[in-house]
């Protein structure tokens, strides 16, 4: 089974698909804060958190054909409005394009993009390491830490890194997700969802608009600014490269305006990746201008 809440009344209104190894607890404030326009579905993929694991592979058509089912299981509006963070973006996307008949609208915050691999072309391998693009060696780290129990350390390290830096968390809701860094399961299902949205074979189709359908589609970008201090912060790259690497992140993630002609792009004035705890208005703001256009 997957595991899922429902913020609000049914039927739900707003789904969000969350990034790379998130938790629900994680998007808590702003589903409260979207509870008084419409119900909110809160889920956590298979594998990931409180879910049980799958043997099926984790590709982006997998996990949206099973995001139906669960929406079949549940009260649903007939037309949904889709909410996809950072990975999750992907599979909206895909979810869309599959069952375009269950949408509304979308907003996507900061998404990955299915030409994600640009970075690999454009910097040697070296650059690409820095840019920190590459979310795997994150995920791989954790789990060989987990695996030789270090997960102490993990933990500690994980305090103080995101999401945990952006929001003042409850102890409870922090432990949910600090507990995820020690998670094996969690970590191998992360690093396998990780690699199935970057193989050309499972993404190809995503990359240009083909059967995208004309939706309310909002774009929501973080802060250049932001992004550009954080990478000299805590990558050590020089301000030089630091834009380079910002400009093609921004640059690909604007292909999804592409996608729709109903279509709109915000960029965050002074959040990095993780909007929704830092600018959560931004959301909800966009939330209500794609209902008044479904």
């Amino acid at each position: 089974m997957q595991y899922y809440e429902i913020i609000g009344e049914t039927p739900v209104k707003f789904i969000i698909e969350i990034g790379l190894g998130a938790r629900i607890e994680e998007w808590k404030d702003l589903a409260s804060k979207l509870k008084g326009i419409g119900g909110v579905l809160l889920y956590e993929r298979f594998g990931i958190g409180r879910s049980q694991s799958s043997k099926l592979k984790r590709t982006p058509k997998q996990i949206a054909e099973e995001l139906h089912d669960l929406l079949s299981s549940i009260e649903c509006e007939e037309k949904i409005i889709l909410i996809a963070h950072s990975q999750g973006g992907i599979y909206a996307q895909q979810f869309i394009r599959i069952y375009p008949e269950c949408v509304g609208g979308v907003i996507f915050i900061d998404p990955l993009s299915a030409r994600d691999c640009i970075f690999k072309e454009r910097f040697s391998k070296k650059e690409y390491f820095q840019s920190g693009v590459d979310k795997s060696q994150n995920i791989i780290m954790l789990e060989k830490m987990s695996r030789f129990h270090l997960g102490w350390l993990s933990k500690k390290m994980m305090k103080s890194a995101p999401p945990l830096c952006y929001y003042d968390f409850s102890k409870e809701d922090a432990k949910t997700i600090i507990d995820s860094f020690v998670n094996r399961q969690h970590l191998i299902t992360s690093y396998e969802e990780y690699v199935k949205a970057h193989d050309e074979e499972n993404i190809s189709e995503l990359k240009l608009k083909g059967d995208f359908p004309d939706i309310p589609l909002t774009l929501i970008t973080h802060s250049s600014d932001f992004a550009i201090e954080e990478s000299m912060k805590y990558g050590n790259n020089t301000r030089e490269f630091a834009t380079t690497v910002e400009k093609l992140w921004q640059e690909v993630m604007k292909d999804y305006l592409t996608f729709s002609s109903n279509s709109n792009h915000i960029q965050a004035s002074h959040s990095g990746h993780y909007i929704h705890l830092t600018e959560p208005g931004l959301i909800v703001s966009a939330a209500k201008n794609c209902m008044a256009k479904v």
